[in-house]
């Protein structure tokens, strides 16, 4: 066919110098309509998808060529089928290219690598097949069959490798779609051959890089704000419950019984004796940082932070002081936390969230503690090299995105 094509096209321009001819798009359509005509009485087939000016051409040794239209050239060639390809059907964005053909097999072919990246067998061979201008659905026609087949993109809803197959590869052959309802032990899964394994990124990707978590944005980012989140959302006017009288009147010692019009005020002088922390329990948080000390383990402490809201996080943080039911090694050991999530860079954001709020909160008690004040100096440390590491990886993507909009390709 492609030899049929360039001769006709050089009889229209009526020149002999065939590699010095100017092809132009109005001949090339001319020839296609001719082409379509003549379709039904040749042995190849051709076709040329909308969006662009490429053209899929069947050869008669079962190979399958794309010609650019613009610039008369072959860009791309298929070989892989064993018998006549029956016909050709381009993707809606013009990225694949699915062959039928007498071989009874249907192949797709990726255009921007040039390689097969599906292939089934079926028990009939393909006379025709077609496309969704969607590209979600596949329908084909096959020999001795009135029917027609329709096929689902499953590409469009489960993870599909696309690795290009091999060149010995043997594709497997699959059942016909049908109405009927399966049959207890005939139902076969349509996918096999395909690799359906689903891809489980690693929890980090290299040493050199920061991983950020997978929270929402409004887990972390108002933490500091809280406080004038909850007075802004707080009542104008709180609602007036009005005075109780008391059951029993107080009266004042004498050799008369008066009734007191007023309580007497407690002396300033007198403080409670009972430190309010000693009668709080232990946080969630702060009993698995504790755990944490004899284990060394920090997995559990930062899946229980990441569990939490905001405001239950607040809560949590401000029960590790001593006035909440917390201690001072907890603190600590909270800190040696936060040292352990920068010094992997695993949640960074979320540990950069978290610590500005333990400051905010505890700024007066670590200020006291001799420990945690070396143990923020350590902090400092890594923190500022981490920051450094995150700036240098920063400038070195932005002069490689300068240097792409500026060079001319």
């Amino acid at each position: 066919m492609f030899e049929w094509l360039n001769r006709d096209i050089w009889k229209k321009r009526g020149k002999e110098d065939k590699e010095k001819q100017e092809w132009k798009r109005d001949d090339m359509l001319d020839v296609v309509k001719q082409m379509k005509a003549k379709k039904k009485r040749d042995r190849s087939g051709y076709l040329e998808p909308e969006p662009n000016s490429m053209l899929a051409v069947a050869q008669d040794d079962f190979s399958v060529i794309v010609i650019d239209a613009d610039t008369r050239k072959v860009v791309r060639t298929y070989k892989g089928h064993t018998n006549r390809v029956t016909d050709m059907s381009f993707s809606s964005d013009g990225r694949w290219l699915i062959t039928g053909s007498m071989d009874s097999t249907v192949r797709t072919w990726d255009m921007p690598t040039a390689r097969l990246i599906d292939c089934f067998l079926l028990d009939f061979a393909v006379t025709s097949l077609s496309m969704s201008p969607t590209s979600d659905f596949l329908v084909t026609t096959h020999v001795d069959d009135l029917g027609v087949y329709l096929w689902s993109n499953i590409t469009l809803f489960s993870h599909v490798s696309l690795h290009p197959l091999p060149t010995n590869y043997k594709p497997q052959l699959l059942k016909m779609p049908g109405s009927a309802k399966a049959q207890d032990g005939d139902a076969e899964d349509v996918t096999e051959g395909h690799d359906m394994s689903e891809f489980k990124s690693p929890e980090r990707l290299s040493n050199e890089l920061i991983t950020l978590s997978l929270l929402p944005e409004s887990r972390w980012l108002n933490l500091l704000n809280l406080d004038v989140i909850k007075k802004r959302n707080k009542p104008k006017e709180s609602l007036k419950v009005p005075k109780a009288a008391p059951f029993f009147l107080p009266t004042i010692p004498g050799l008369q019984p008066k009734f007191s019009s007023e309580t007497d005020d407690l002396s300033p002088n007198m403080k409670s004796m009972v430190l309010k922390g000693q009668l709080l329990p232990l946080s969630d948080v702060g009993v698995l940082l504790q755990g944490s000390m004899d284990s060394g383990k920090f997995g559990p402490v930062l899946s229980r932070l990441k569990e939490l809201g905001p405001s239950s996080l607040d809560a949590e943080l401000r029960a590790l002081s001593p006035d909440g039911g917390g201690s001072p090694p907890l603190m600590l050991q909270f800190l040696k936390l936060i040292g352990h999530i920068v010094d992997t860079g695993i949640d960074f954001e979320l540990a950069q969230a978290h610590l500005s709020l333990f400051l905010k909160i505890h700024g007066d008690v670590i200020a006291h503690q001799p420990e945690l004040v070396q143990e923020l100096k350590t902090l400092s440390v890594s923190q500022t090299l981490s920051w450094r590491t995150l700036q240098d990886l920063f400038n070195q993507s932005l002069c490689l995105v300068t240097y792409l909009r500026s060079t001319a390709l």
